[in-house]
This record gives structure tokens, sequence and C-alpha cells, in this order.
């Protein structure tokens, strides 16, 4: 039975310090309060974030406290009929930027969920984005990366591409199969590849890492600096994943003990990459990070890089200056 609509509320301008609220419902004590400020200024961490690492408090009974607290409704995105066309009114990039996640549509009014309702800079960003008045959810940071993954990325497809491979190469690789399959478009291996590269530009990502673990094989993508992973496959598929991949860049696929470094040219539906390639010998196999340049990529103007427009004013004024 789906989860009855939540009722919105306006949009909250929180003017309260996420520590004192704590302190005051006796969730934590001034001494964890101070210690954790401590912490906070030391490693520039959110205090939630601390407090949750350090065992004081659940990120849900956090987001439960921040809701009431505000008055908004906190949500839980287990049970929550998400609609794709609505979560996607929102780019993949700000939405895991500020943890945000658009629920429902009332009328001129979207009701826009995040797991950090105190980050006003984030809603302000939101609403320029999204063009619209905006109501706050809150929701536990935890239950976001599943429903970006299921609803702005291919996972599902790659994980399906990669146990179609595990099957198609059973317990060894046939590498003599495999260099055949360069020009074969519809070989698992081919088909594998090419979603995981569609899915990398269409995040921003700026690289690839294909990393063979003990027991499985992470895929991974980094955008704005941090490795986000695609999919948990079998182990197995490592060495055809790293062998393809080192044909496609004219590398010596019978050399597994040295690093190497090769490049190649890749045509997507709608743009053309050039992919640096880095083989890496480990433990559990070959790792390979590919790092993805865009061919004829303008450069982003500077108020289009998220700048608060004060920073931005300044930022000019000193790149206007004669003198250091």
């Amino acid at each position: 039975m789906s989860e009855a609509p939540v009722e919105t509320a306006a949009a909250p301008r929180p003017k309260l310090r996420l520590g004192d609220v704590l302190v005051e419902q006796q969730l934590i004590s001034a001494d964890q309060l101070g210690q954790a400020l401590e912490l906070q200024r030391a490693t520039g961490k959110k205090l939630g974030r601390i407090l949750i690492e350090a065992n004081l408090i659940t990120e849900e009974a956090l987001a439960h406290v921040l809701a009431r607290q505000l008055r908004a409704p906190f949500v839980n995105l287990k049970t929550f009929p998400l609609k794709t066309e609505l979560v996607r009114l929102l780019p993949e990039t700000p939405a895991r930027r500020f943890r945000a996640l658009v629920l429902e549509e009332r009328g001129d009014t979207l009701l826009v969920a995040m797991s950090d309702p105190l980050d006003l800079f984030g809603f302000d960003e939101l609403a320029k984005i999204l063009k619209r008045r905006l109501a706050m959810a809150v929701v536990a940071d935890s239950q976001l990366a599943a429903v970006f993954d299921k609803h702005y990325r291919r996972s599902d497809e790659i994980s399906g591409l990669a146990k179609a491979l595990e099957k198609d190469i059973g317990d060894a690789v046939d590498f003599g199969a495999l260099q055949a399959s360069v020009g074969q478009e519809g070989a698992p291996v081919v088909r594998l590849l090419q979603s995981v590269f569609e899915d990398a530009t269409r995040a921003g990502a700026s690289d690839v890492h294909i990393e063979p673990q003990e027991g499985e094989l992470l895929i991974r993508n980094r955008v704005d600096g941090i490795l986000q992973t695609l999919t948990q496959a079998d182990k197995r598929i490592a060495p055809a994943l790293a062998q393809r991949l080192k044909l496609m860049a004219g590398l010596d696929i019978s050399e597994k003990r040295l690093p190497q470094d090769g490049r190649f040219t890749l045509r997507l539906s709608d743009r053309t990459l050039d992919v640096r390639l880095s083989t890496m010998p480990s433990q559990y196999g070959e790792s390979v990070v590919m790092r993805l340049l865009g061919q004829g990529s303008a450069l982003r103007r500077l108020d289009a890089i998220g700048m608060p427009d004060d920073m931005l004013a300044r930022f000019r004024e000193l790149l206007g200056r004669d003198s250091g």
C-alpha cells in the first residue's frame, strides 16, 4: 500500500544551532557537544556526521529532531512512492551535491527532501535550479544513495550486463575470442563497457575505476572528486574487462606484472571522449583507472560554477586587480 502524500509546509528558513537543540532535548550532553565541536573545528566535518560516527545519535533520530524543530515533514524513502519524472527535475549533480530529492509537485510548489535542512545555501541553489517555489521535507541521508542510483543511474542495467558477462566467460577468459571481439558491438564485454562509459559521461564523472577486490569487482566513478560505486560484480569478469580495455588502448595484453599507460578515443551516441588509461597490478588482479576528457569541451563560465553572488563579485574584483 502506497504511503499517503506528504503535507507540505512553507519553505523553512532554519535559524537554530543543531548542537543546542540536541542538548536541549537531552539527546547528547553539553560535554559531548563540546567534544564534537572541537572535532568539527579540527576536521571540517558536519556536526551531525560527527555525532553519528561517534554513535552518540542515530541518523534517523537526527533527521526526526530536525524535522520537528523546523516543522517540516520527515519522509521514509523506503516506503514513499517516488516518481522518476519528478526526481529527474533536479539534475543528478546538484542532487548528490546538496543531498536533495524532488518528492511531490503541488501547483507551482515542489516538495524537496534534504538530509541537511540547515543547508540554506543548498536550499537557495535548489530554488534557482528548479525555478519553482520549494517546500522542504527531511530524509535520512543513508536512504538517498539507493534512490539516486535507481532513478539517475544505470546500475541495474550494468549489474545485469556484468552477470551476463560472468556466464559468458565461465571460469576462464578466452583471450583469443576476446581479441576477435574487438569490433563486435554485441559482445557482452563491449556492451558492459559501453554502458559504464555512458553512465560516467551522464553523471559528469572525471574518472572510471575498475578495481578487483578479494571477493568482488568494484566499478566506480569519480564525480566532483568523490568516488561513487556504480556496481559490484563477480571478480571473475575483471580480467576480461582489463584485457578488452588494454586492446583498445594498444597495450600489451600479455604483460600483467608491470604498470602500463595508454589512450584511446571513444565515440558515444552524443559525444566523443579521449580516454587516458592506466593499469596497475594488484594483489587481486589488474586495476584500471581511466581519465575521461571530452573533446572540444568548453570551459565553464564563472557564474556557472556555483559561487554565491557576493563571492563571485569579490572574486571578479580580485581578478581585475593589477597586482596581488
